[in-house]
């Protein structure tokens, strides 16, 4: 049963073309077939060459990662707005603005390369006909922050509808695409570090093609309108919206969003660094864009020497300690009754720990932030989960989560959601329902309750024996620092044999090796624990990006996949593995498949047909696709 908690240096390296996924020479294993690689990580906390800068901008106003907006201070930047649209409100058009508070600091004498530059401007509950999105290309184009960027050749590129779990209602797409800027590869991006008289101290030059992470699938660059929380359609090309009326947990009203957004994430060459070397007080780092020349995008940062960096870390023992950079999560489980295995039923703990890469602790011993922490950023960079940060920021990356699960070979896609998920999950973005929770007036000051880090779980009584797996995943900001990581740990319920992954997909570090390995990009996590990424990425909806479909999605769509698209071995390590069609998932890669014959079909989650039924049963019996390169066994 799928049971929910109750809450829930320079270093050696020889850079080669992106070509055929030739990303970096390691001189390592990573290449070889199947499972496993060889992590390669030169920039890890304090000991690497450089730290990952994140720079991130909303509506004109640079943010931090957990949504608060970074105030000028005495940085020389004649124009910067007084007031600011608050990313973080439901309404961030149209509710009072905030002035902005927080200071987005860098350390001196550390080296940096820009790793993650997202530049955003949204337009919330304006452009509301369904009908007619013109209005709403005409703002993106003329009136918004990019108006000035070649908008020439912009086409619709596709309609997108996706269902909401929280909700239980859709939000439809337009995508926009194929504009001259959009799809550009000669563009560059100067970064320049100014010091409190706006003198230029540091400079260098980005190339966008040095960035991997750019496509619209994975919340990247993307151009949009789109309206949410709404009924499914009745029938092919209805654009009404109608009441979903209550299905899920929780209730937004319908939302209109118009969004231009830049997103470039994973320098595939992080030797090209910078230095910010003798500074104090504020500052600033200005970008300018080779498309908009005449338009920089500043940023205001305070420089801190590492001796001014405060003790806001722990030792073990409870101790004050200076924070480093880095990210380190750590699981902990307590000792099963019988010393072995756990017992079906049986209730044991885990200990969470978030550290940074010199092994301090970012949050007291055995307790954790509380969110009102969270938000006065006050968490040493630690970051919670948000709501509002996921429609109006439109970045995945946030929060902080465990997930437990298994048998980690009964890891596989929920499809047959009629029936129960194949495998036992619980999962928790660390408190994640606290925000929610703390508008009742049962719950006052919620918000600012300390959590411990000791979690107890109680396993089904009808848990399968074998071997089950427990993730922790934790993002961070500090100091211009924009790091995640995750790891996993392994434990056994009703037996002492461990079982393992069913193996049929991998391959993972052919293309994602050196510092583009699974462990530098997105949550962190390795590419021996691929499979383990269904344990968050399965359910009811597409809202967590399905795997069996987002997998296909982002590699077939991204133009920096240079190998054969129909070469399905190159992923799939079995034929078993590969010859599971449903709509979902070929229309992942072929979206006009059977055209509108299976409609009323791509908006059930149960039934027969529905969006993730085994078409293999019913007309692809005996015939598997035919252009598709299969695994023979």
């Amino acid at each position: 049963m799928n049971t929910p908690l109750v809450l829930r240096s320079t270093l050696c390296g020889l850079l080669l073309s992106l070509t055929a996924c030739q990303l970096l020479k390691t001189e390592d294993s990573e290449n070889s077939v199947g499972r496993g690689s060889t992590a390669f990580d030169p920039y890890a906390a304090s000991a690497s060459g450089a730290i990952k800068l994140g720079l991130q901008m909303f509506n004109g106003c640079a943010i931090l990662a957990n949504g608060q907006v970074i105030a000028k201070g005495a940085a020389p930047i004649a124009d910067y707005p007084a007031q600011c649209t608050d990313p973080m409100a439901a309404d961030p058009t149209h509710d009072a603005k905030v002035t902005p508070t927080a200071r987005f600091e860098l350390m001196t004498d550390t080296n940096y390369f820009l790793n993650q530059l997202t530049l955003m401007d949204s337009s919330v509950n304006v452009f509301k006909n369904p009908k007619d999105v013109s209005p709403a290309v005409k703002w993106i184009t003329t009136q918004s922050r990019f108006k000035n960027l070649d908008w020439t050749d912009l086409g619709q590129q596709e309609e997108n509808w996706s269902v909401n779990d929280l909700t239980g209602t859709w939000n439809r797409e337009v995508a926009f695409h194929n504009a001259r800027w959009m799809v550009s590869k000669s563009d560059s991006f100067l970064v320049e570090v100014l010091d409190t008289d706006g003198t230029v101290r540091q400079s260098i030059t980005y190339s966008r093609g040095e960035f991997l992470g750019e496509s619209p699938v994975a919340g990247h660059t993307r151009v949009a309108w789109r309206v949410e929380n709404i009924a499914p359609p009745l029938f092919p090309g209805d654009t009404d919206v109608r009441d979903p009326g209550a299905s899920g947990p929780l209730s937004f009203p319908v939302t209109y969003r118009t969004v231009v957004r830049v997103d470039l994430v994973g320098s595939t060459n992080p030797f090209k660094s910078f230095r910010v070397t003798g500074l104090k007080g504020d500052g600033a780092i200005r970008v300018t864009w080779s498309l908009l020349p005449k338009e920089p995008f500043l940023f205001p940062v305070t420089f801190v020497s590492p001796q001014e960096v405060p003790p806001s870390c722990f030792k073990d023992d409870g101790t004050p300690a200076v924070c480093g950079f880095g990210v380190e999560p750590e699981i902990k489980l307590s000792t099963p009754k019988n010393g072995q295995f756990y017992e079906p039923g049986e209730t044991f703990d885990l200990y969470l720990n978030v550290r940074d890469g010199e092994r301090n602790l970012l949050h007291p011993p055995a307790i954790l932030p509380s969110y009102s922490d969270f938000f006065s950023n006050k968490t040493n960079g630690l970051l919670y989960f948000h709501y509002n940060h996921f429609p109006n920021l439109q970045e995945r990356d946030i929060s902080s989560s465990y997930q437990l699960g298994g048998p980690v070979n009964d890891l596989k896609p929920w499809s047959d959601l009629s029936g129960k998920s194949p495998f036992f999950s619980v999962s928790n973005h660390f408190n994640a329902l606290v925000i929610e929770a703390a508008s009742l007036p049962l719950f006052p000051g919620l918000t600012k309750a300390s959590w411990p880090n000791r979690v107890p779980v109680t396993l089904p009584l009808d848990a399968k024996p074998g071997t089950y797996v427990a993730t922790l995943r934790a993002n961070r900001q500090f100091m211009g620092e924009r790091v995640a990581k995750g790891i996993t740990a392994f434990f056994q319920v009703g037996q002492s044999q461990k079982t393992t992954y069913p193996n049929e997909i991998g391959n993972c570090q052919i293309c994602h090796r050196g510092v583009l390995s699974l462990d530098n990009l997105r949550h962190g996590y390795s590419v021996d624990d691929v499979e383990s990424c269904k344990l968050c990425h399965q359910g009811s909806s597409d809202t967590p990006g399905r795997m069996q479909v987002e997998m296909h999605q982002l590699h077939m769509r991204s133009p920096k996949y240079s190998a054969d698209k129909s070469d399905c071995t190159i992923c799939h390590l079995t034929k078993q593995s590969a010859v599971r069609p449903s709509v979902s998932v070929c229309t992942s890669c072929h979206p006009t498949a059977h055209g509108d014959e299976y409609f009323k079909a791509k908006f059930g989650n149960s039934g027969t047909p529905s969006r993730f039924s085994n078409c293999a049963q019913t007309c692809h019996v005996d015939k598997t696709p035919s252009n598709h390169i299969l695994p023979k066994n």
